[in-house]
């Protein structure tokens, strides 16, 4: 079940350019790349949203 999460996780990131020398095995770094940086994004805009409501 893990691996099926993680296989709809990687598409629902983006699709991989196969002119760009796509590479099956890069599939998974390229996914957990842009994985830390949609987390890194996440919480930036929690930390934003705190610093508004703590302001209020």
């Amino acid at each position: 079940m893990l691996k099926t999460v993680w296989t709809i996780w990687k598409h629902a990131l983006g699709s991989f350019d196969e002119e760009d020398g796509y590479d099956p095995k890069n599939e998974n770094w390229v996914s957990a790349i842009r994985t830390i940086i949609v987390l890194s994004n996440m919480a930036c805009a929690y930390v934003i949203m705190w610093n508004i409501i703590r302001s209020w």
